[in-house]
């Protein structure tokens, strides 16, 4: 753990503040503007990452901030302009069929009847944070509610997280940052354990009723 921790600190030392601001900017704009990208992409590892980074480096905790919510507030109007004009042609992708029919029905209803509390909270539920500017795009919300809502649930969600990572950052030092670094490592084997698995069964299945329907005919 010592080598991890010195091996981190070196590269936080090393890693400019522009880096890590442009780095923030793309995960953060890229989660909820480019749908893919809300399947693999960690933003809120990469905030605590950041905020660390900014208790123990060279990163403005404040500069920070205002990065993390520009990119939140122009990914999810990106979003919502692409859920607006081309919406039913990604519900139907590769990435759009991945999160489910059930999903984007829930999320469209929710954000039409409720924008100011479904945007917001959506913002600390992962998958959720990238349906939401979609489905407020193909919901017809008028943009200006939208946006309103984008702008409290993106501002307040990225604060709160830059900041408690700054703190703790600011506490316990490098040494979170190598926690961070191992549970980024094991969620990722874990995950893509897990996605297989899911094909794995899914296969299965549909080969079971293959053999079915061969047997019934």
């Amino acid at each position: 753990m010592h080598e991890i921790s010195d091996w981190l600190t070196s590269v936080v030392d090393l890693a400019p503040a522009w880096a890590v601001y442009l780095v923030v900017f793309g995960v953060v704009y890229s989660e909820t503007a480019i749908l893919v990208c809300g399947l693999i992409l960690p933003s809120e590892a990469t905030l605590i990452a950041a905020g660390v980074a900014a208790a123990i480096g060279q990163p403005n905790i404040y500069v920070l901030i205002a990065v993390a919510c520009t990119a939140a507030l122009c990914g999810d109007m990106t979003g919502f302009y692409l859920g607006h004009r081309t919406g039913p042609r990604i519900q139907q992708s590769w990435a759009g069929r991945k999160f489910g029919d059930d999903n984007w029905e829930h999320a469209e209803e929710r954000v039409r009847h409720n924008s100011y509390l479904t945007v917001p909270v959506g913002r600390w539920i992962g998958y959720v944070r990238t349906l939401v500017p979609i489905a407020a795009g193909l919901s017809d919300v008028p943009a200006r509610r939208y946006a309103i809502a984008t702008v409290i649930g993106g501002s307040t969600w990225a604060t709160c997280v830059l900041l408690l990572a700054y703190l703790l950052g600011a506490t316990a030092g490098v040494q979170l940052m190598g926690v961070l670094v191992i549970g980024l490592v094991v969620g990722g084997v874990l995950v893509v354990l897990v996605r297989w698995l899911r094909h794995r069964v899914k296969m299965r299945r549909e080969a079971a009723v293959l053999t079915a329907s061969d047997e019934t005919v």
